[in-house]
């Protein structure tokens, strides 16, 4: 793939909650929209923060330039983005990393696995397919939840897990996959690495294809501070350059 990226300067238009400790925010260039594909993520850069934040893209609107991103705040940089108002700027390197495949072929289902901020990916994805499936989304509590009412816009059949059993199937969202997903599908997965670890296993033992996309953790998001290898096949890559999307069943998770 030939990947365009931009570093810009860019003004927040929006930055709101929209549960617990999750926000959305967005910026607007029309150049990082135009060029972003699902799976793809951007690395935003704060005042007084070392390092940049990796953030997968989970909206775009090509018309108006708008690039939407959901974070959870789990520390001091996140802390610092979701107090920022809007009006403030940030830096936003991207877009950057490999995508999702998106050819679906006419009798294969589109399966999608979301765990937490990895609903993000997942939402964008489901916006450029050429046809809704199933999403099978999972969190701690009903609380949690988010993008459904997105996902039932587009079509998708939606399955929810709640590991205390708040709303929909109590248990692990592995449970429910395996549990319902037919071999006639492809599976697509972002979330919590012991969550993809286990959705590669069913993949596996039912000879389903997939994808998932890795949660690492990044410092340059272009491949040369090494900080994000993976171990894919008999080889290292780099997840942000090489990745973050990679065949399910080249994965060694640890």
């Amino acid at each position: 793939m030939d990947i365009k990226r931009w570093d810009y300067q860019l003004e927040i238009t929006e930055n709101k909650n929209i549960c617990l400790n999750f926000y959305k925010f967005s910026i607007v260039s029309k150049e990082i929209a135009s060029a972003a594909c699902a799976g793809q993520f951007c690395m935003i850069g704060l005042e007084k923060v070392f390092l940049r934040r990796p953030l997968s893209i989970y909206s775009v609107d090509k018309n108006t330039g708008t690039v939407s991103f959901l974070y959870k705040v789990v520390g001091k940089g996140t802390d610092i983005l979701a107090n920022l108002p809007v009006g403030s700027f940030v830096k936003v390197l991207g877009p950057l990393g490999q995508g999702y495949p998106l050819d679906i072929k006419d009798n294969v289902e589109p399966v999608l696995v979301a765990g937490g901020t990895g609903v993000a990916s997942i939402h964008f994805l489901a916006s450029c397919l050429n046809k809704s499936g199933s999403l099978y989304y999972g969190v701690r509590k009903k609380e949690e939840l988010m993008c459904l009412t997105e996902f039932e816009k587009m079509g998708w059949k939606i399955n929810i897990s709640t590991e205390d059993g708040s709303y929909g199937y109590k248990g692990f969202v592995t449970d429910l996959l395996a549990k319902q997903v037919q071999q006639n599908s492809a599976i697509y997965v972002c979330g919590p690495t012991p969550m993809m670890k286990k959705v590669a296993e069913i993949a596996k033992d039912k000879n389903i294809p997939g994808y998932a996309s890795l949660e690492q953790k990044m410092a340059c998001g272009v491949g040369n501070c090494q900080g994000c290898a993976v171990k894919i096949k008999n080889a290292y890559k780099m997840a942000c350059k090489d990745g973050p999307v990679f065949s399910i069943a080249d994965i060694l998770f640890e």
